[in-house]
């Protein structure tokens, strides 16, 4: 049973910004991706964010991970008697694309250079969006501590233009992705992928996880849980959510979506 405190913030001036606090969790997350920059920063504890085990991937207190959208990450903690305290900051898209074309006019999604890092400039302009965010402080204020906390991030520790060559995403694998995210039934089955891709089951399993990092069950229950986030933030009620976004029922959706949210849907929904 997971034990520790949880909260949400995601201020009504600024859309795209959010906030999850967590103080003396024990909850581990399995393999998983964002479609958005992700900021963490250890306040006390530590896991593991990529391969178990590797200390290149261990983020301790005082530590900030940051997640390229599309990474595949996890957050393993060292024993069952880990606890962390940590903050994550979620920024969609278009304000990273805004602030980067503020900051070097140049347009596109910049990427993070490392995922491990220490910097403690970072670390105090991401705490005092935090607090500005919880002062309700007005709009000013809140733009003004964002700025500088995606200042602190992109020069600092950003590529504005990746120097990896983007490869073309095969045919099959978009059509696999367009598939699951526009499904989001459970009911999908292997079978049916490989007709809508056009490759025989192993191939298409080995082609996806290359090019996506997780295999199409995961990657499925990760748009479902994606889809359920949007439901939630509406309002929408939970049973319905579970329904809509493929859940049998509302217990199984509880127990998924906190395995890869490290929240309940009502913790999710009310902040807290």
């Amino acid at each position: 049973m997971s034990k520790g405190k949880i909260q949400y913030l995601r201020p009504v001036e600024v859309e795209g910004l959010e906030i999850q606090e967590v103080i003396n969790s024990n909850h581990s997350f399995p393999n998983h991706t964002h479609g958005f920059h992700s900021v963490g920063v250890m306040e006390a504890g530590g896991c593991y964010c990529r391969q178990s085990g590797a200390e290149s991937s261990f983020v301790r207190g005082g530590e900030i991970a940051l997640f390229n959208p599309g990474l595949v990450h996890s957050g393993v903690l060292p024993s069952r008697n880990s606890l962390i305290t940590y903050r994550v900051f979620s920024f969609a898209n278009p304000l990273i694309e805004q602030a980067s074309r503020d900051l070097a006019e140049k347009e596109g999604l910049p990427e993070f250079r490392s995922v491990v890092i220490e910097d403690e400039l970072a670390t105090c302009s991401l705490t005092q969006l935090k607090h500005t965010v919880v002062a309700q402080a007005g709009r000013l204020a809140l733009d003004t501590a964002l700025s500088r906390a995606a200042a602190a991030l992109l020069t600092r520790h950003c590529e504005i233009t990746s120097k990896v060559p983007k490869t073309k995403e095969p045919v099959a694998v978009q059509k696999t992705r367009d598939y699951l995210t526009e499904n989001l039934s459970g009911k999908v089955s292997l079978k049916e992928l490989s007709q809508i891709a056009g490759l025989s089951r192993y191939h298409l399993l080995r082609v996806f996880r290359e090019a996506t990092g997780l295999p199409p069950h995961n990657f499925h229950i990760q748009q479902r849980i994606e889809h359920a986030k949007k439901l939630l933030r509406t309002g929408t009620p939970f049973a319905q959510v579970a329904l809509e976004s493929g859940f049998s029922d509302q217990s199984h959706f509880t127990n998924v979506f906190h395995r890869y949210t490290g929240a309940t849907p009502s913790q999710y929904t009310y902040g807290q």
